[in-house]
């Protein structure tokens, strides 16, 4: 304890008097030890202590006189500690407002731990404020008596009224009421307190002369936190003071605690609104630069589907203007309906490839419950052209009757950054066997899409890596954003799972989504 204070012992026993005294000082007490009552007295003319540890029985006279003594002259605080059990004594002495009477244990230990808990327990009572109304200046002045050696801040008043008005102007941790005032009742009062919502928890002792169950009852029932019947012992009236004044300070304490939590968590909740529309907006311009980055890719894949009908109707346009020219400037019916008839076809063929394009990249606005064949077929479809022209076999085994729920817009975006994966990791590690098998499964709560290939794999160092954002090995060629994108989708927009594993051949895919409760067909 910093700046601890000033303690004097007077105890007879040399042996008793240094257990207390070096106790006291690894507390950091300054401490200075008597043996007997004019040793004491010599010390007490010198200093000015802030508490003294009383033995009753000491060689030259009995402590309790040098109790009226150090009462007349100073406010210094007093514990007894003594072998003497005298019920009659130790109220007594309560009444002239020493801290605690200790009974002296064997080996000290309990009397040096319950010092050292009164020490610690007045130390917290410098603040609180106890408002006493009650008509009787006696009892106003012995309530003044053991309370103020204790720390309180005791203020008094006589009737109900001064009562309300000190109790509106200042801040107590306790009401102590006489029931019987000059003008109101102690029930009244107790109406008015409680009825002011910044009372509400105010404990409020009452002292009265009637002790019949009913009034208790009544007392208790209107606003009364304890009852203490009068005369009544000071003991016991300090340990309620000390229990409720006690009470009323954790109560603010957890009250205050509760509104710092609140507003912690009411920040806390603005915070992580925030912040998640920060992700938002974040994984908004992700999707963005990866769609345009795919959009890239599949321009390429169009220009590639295009490539053939376009040299369709280059063919014919030529085999018909050379039959014009045959012909000497004229052409027959039959080679012209031919020939409209086979460049419709061609036309048609490009015009569904690039609608097919728009409306795989266009954002789906709402989830819905979609076929999970169809969605994979209509991908495949717009880059069949290039898995074709680099020699790689695509298998799908997938049931026709599985339907799964989310944006299948950006289902199909997952199953083409897959494809695309293993279609650029054939042509980088020049591997032959070039084969990648999409297939599904499904149980009583989920359904599973596996994307496997033959492409030789993800190295174990990099697995953990691959789904984070802006990671790549692709080197420039790549965003680094495919399978972070495709790990947003599944997880936050279909709340699923995905993961990946190395076969014997290659890498195995593995998207978890939950099973939706009605399938449509």
């Amino acid at each position: 304890m910093e700046n601890a204070g000033k303690i004097l012992v007077i105890e007879d026993s040399k042996t008793m008097n240094n257990i207390i005294a070096n106790k006291l000082k690894d507390l950091g007490f300054s401490v200075h030890s008597a043996f007997s009552l004019r040793e004491a007295d010599k010390y007490l003319d010198k200093n000015r202590y802030d508490l003294i540890i009383l033995d009753l029985h000491l060689p030259d006279g009995e402590g309790s006189d040098l109790i009226m003594d150090i009462r007349s002259i100073t406010d210094t605080k007093i514990i007894i500690l003594t072998s003497v059990k005298d019920e009659y004594l130790r109220d007594e002495l309560f009444k002239y407002g020493i801290l605690d009477y200790i009974v002296k244990d064997k080996n000290l230990q309990y009397s040096l731990e319950e010092i050292i808990k009164i020490i610690k327990h007045i130390k917290k009572k410098e603040r609180d404020k106890i408002l006493v109304i009650d008509d009787s200046r006696f009892v106003c002045k012995q309530v003044k008596r053991v309370l103020e050696p204790r720390n309180y801040i005791v203020e008094t008043a006589s009737t109900g009224k001064e009562g309300l008005q000190k109790l509106h102007q200042g801040n107590f941790s306790l009401v102590v009421l006489d029931m019987e005032l000059p003008d109101i009742h102690g029930t009244q009062l107790l109406q008015a307190v409680r009825e002011n919502r910044r009372f509400i928890k105010l404990p409020v002792l009452v002292l009265s002369g009637t002790a019949d169950a009913e009034t208790v009852r009544y007392i208790l029932k209107n606003g009364a936190s304890d009852y203490l019947r009068k005369p009544f012992i000071f003991e016991e009236f300090l340990l309620r003071v000390d229990l409720w004044v006690d009470y009323y300070r954790q109560s603010r304490e957890l009250d205050e605690k509760t509104n710092q939590l609140e507003k912690l968590n009411k920040n806390l909740e603005e915070r992580i609104k925030q912040e998640t529309l920060k992700n938002l907006e974040k994984d908004r311009l992700l999707f963005a630069k990866s769609r345009l980055a795919e959009i890239g890719q599949m321009m390429s894949a169009v220009a590639h589907q295009w490539k053939q009908p376009l040299n369709s109707l280059s063919a014919l346009i030529s085999r018909t203007y050379l039959r014009y020219q045959l012909n000497n400037g004229s052409i027959d019916k039959q080679t012209m309906d031919f020939c409209f008839e086979n460049a419709n076809l061609q036309i048609q063929d490009m015009s569904e490839t690039i609608t097919n394009f728009m409306n795989f990249f266009k954002p789906d606005k709402e989830k819905e419950i979609f076929n999970l064949y169809t969605i994979i077929r209509r991908t495949i479809k717009l880059i069949k052209n290039v898995l074709k022209s680099n020699n790689i076999e695509l298998e799908v085994d997938v049931d026709r009757s599985i339907y799964v729920e989310g944006y299948p817009n950006e289902f199909g975006q997952i199953i083409l950054n897959m494809i695309n994966n293993s279609k650029d990791a054939f042509l980088e590690r020049n591997i032959t066997d070039r084969k990648i098998k999409i297939s599904a499964k499904e149980n009583k709560n989920s359904i599973y899409i596996f994307i496997e290939d033959t492409a030789g794999g993800i190295p174990e160092d990099i697995k953990t890596q691959i789904f984070e954002p802006y990671f790549t090995t692709k080197n420039s060629r790549g965003t680094g954003l495919g399978l972070y994108i495709c790990k947003l989708i599944v997880e936050n927009y279909m709340r699923g799972e995905i993961g990946v594993k190395n076969t014997s051949k290659g890498a195995k895919f593995e998207i978890k989504l939950p099973k939706i409760k009605q399938q449509t067909t």
